[in-house]
């Protein structure tokens, strides 16, 4: 390669590199109504990274400590008026920081929790369960809280969470229904699941049936047809149409329904609603998924009324603290690399920029990746396979040279010597985050979706970009074996 061509093309990188990592750290004011914001600060972090929402639910039939003080200060206010309210102290009883009522069949008058609600609560806490589950969180957290309240922590989303943390404790059993007496119900024996899928406008809901479940759809849509092709049979210019709604309990997972101007005869039923961000599909087919299990069913109210947000888990500066760290191991790294290898040390570095780049990117617009501390370690473990195979290669590189080679057959002939290892590795790599994709959830799915990442992204930087560079840069310099700094052992004459 010339020198001209070398130069242009060093530039050329050189500048597309810089212009990539401003764009990755720096945030400014395009004009007075739009601000850029960096690729770093587009990363989704999860909870322990970044904080999240976090709401209670609360059963009918049980209160807060200060929903009950509440109580007794109107009680205390009103007695001896003729619109007297009736002592807190007659209908509640105290169970840690909470109070069960009387009335509702909670507990007994001497505090003990019934059986039916028990059951209930139990089935209500299993379907929440479930339902999370199903939610596209790197980590989340559901758990009891004074024994008969259900705390649940979750990311900080662009989804509604109140909307959301609503729409994921509605109770009772899944039917479609045209809102009068055409109904079916939403069990095992009709629908097989629900799915999130991509429209042209967003995200959208497809629900497959079974065959017993396509036939008694069919008979719906028809019935819902047929009956709307009577009520405007006098408008000869109306089309027919009807609207069907699918809900849970008396709650419309759809709000406004889903209108169809056939009857449905498919294997599946899709709709898209207003659904811009995933997350909104992802809860309805959580709910509808859940219901679908009979074992899920339950039918108290949950109250979620009060969302509240909390910092990162593992302190307020973890995500900078991470970034530092990781950080000051990257310049050391480098600067090691500079010293020992010199210019293949420089095209390391080129390489390794390139990389990083191309993760921030991966990371910034794959909307369902969350970065928690596992994916950080899954960042670390990706860039360390990356480091080890170009030094790797740059030491068989020495090697060839010192057993007297060129520099150009040994450059060769060190990467020939690397290319079977490096793709061998990298396969068990890539196969190893694929079956941590397969078999896990939550924060060890996406510490394993990371690393599958970061080992495509390591292989194409190994293989070419870090190559590329160092052929690129041995067109410039005068004394090539200078610049690399490579020496052969200097044998006397006997």
């Amino acid at each position: 390669m010339g020198k001209k061509k070398s130069a242009a093309l060093i530039v050329l990188f050189t500048v597309v590199l810089v212009g990539l990592i401003f764009m990755s750290v720096a945030s400014f004011q395009v004009s007075a109504v739009y601000n850029y914001n960096s690729l770093l600060s587009m990363i989704d972090l999860s909870t322990d990274l970044g904080g999240g929402y976090t709401t209670v639910y609360y059963p009918e039939g049980v209160i807060s400590q200060e929903e009950y003080n509440a109580f007794v200060a109107e009680y205390e206010e009103t007695q001896g008026t003729d619109g007297a309210t009736q002592n807190p102290a007659e209908i509640y009883r105290p169970h840690g920081g909470i109070y069960l009522s009387i009335e509702d069949e909670v507990c007994t008058a001497d505090g003990v929790v019934t059986e039916s609600f028990q059951n209930e609560f139990d089935s209500a806490f299993r379907a929440l369960q479930k339902r999370f589950e199903q939610k596209s969180y790197s980590s989340y957290s559901i758990k009891l809280q004074d024994d008969y309240t259900i705390r649940v922590d979750v990311p900080y989303t662009e989804e509604d969470v109140s909307n959301m943390f609503d729409t994921m404790a509605y109770s009772g059993r899944l039917v479609f229904t045209d809102g009068s007496s055409n109904t079916m119900e939403g069990t095992a024996e009709y629908i097989k699941r629900a799915r999130v899928v991509d429209t042209v406008n967003g995200y959208g809901v497809s629900i497959e049936f079974t065959s017993e479940g396509r036939q008694a759809f069919n008979e719906l849509t028809s019935a819902m047809i047929s009956a709307s092709s009577d009520s405007s049979s006098s408008d000869s210019s109306s089309s027919s149409s009807a609207t069907v709604y699918i809900r849970v309990g008396e709650n419309d997972l759809v709000s406004g329904g889903v209108s169809i101007s056939a009857a449905v005869d498919e294997n599946s039923f899709g709709f898209s609603g207003s659904f811009t961000e995933r997350g909104s599909a992802e809860t309805i087919v959580a709910v509808i998924n859940s219901a679908i299990d009979e074992s899920n069913a339950f039918d108290i109210q949950l109250d979620a009324s009060r969302v509240a947000t909390f910092e990162a888990t593992l302190g307020d500066n973890a995500a900078l603290i991470a970034a530092i760290v990781i950080g000051v191991l990257v310049v050391a790294m480098l600067v090691f690399f500079l010293i020992r290898f010199k210019g293949m040390g420089l095209a390391h570095l080129y390489g390794f920029l390139a990389y990083a780049i191309a993760f921030i990117l991966c990371l910034a617009l794959i909307n369902v990746i969350q970065l928690s501390i596992a994916g950080v370690i899954a960042i670390a473990l990706s860039a360390a396979v990356m480091v080890f195979f170009n030094w790797y290669a740059f030491n068989n590189i020495r090697e060839e040279f010192a057993t007297g080679k060129t520099l150009t057959a040994s450059v060769k002939a060190g990467y020939k010597k690397s290319l079977a290892f490096t793709i061998d590795a990298h396969v068990a790599l890539l196969l190893l985050s694929a079956v941590i994709c397969l078999i896990s959830t939550g924060t060890m799915f996406y510490a394993g979706l990371i690393f599958l990442l970061g080992t495509v992204i390591s292989a194409a930087c190994t293989l070419a970009v870090t190559r590329f560079c160092l052929y690129v840069f041995l067109a410039q310099p005068k004394n090539k074996i200078a610049f690399c700094n490579l020496k052969r052992e200097e044998t006397e004459d006997e």
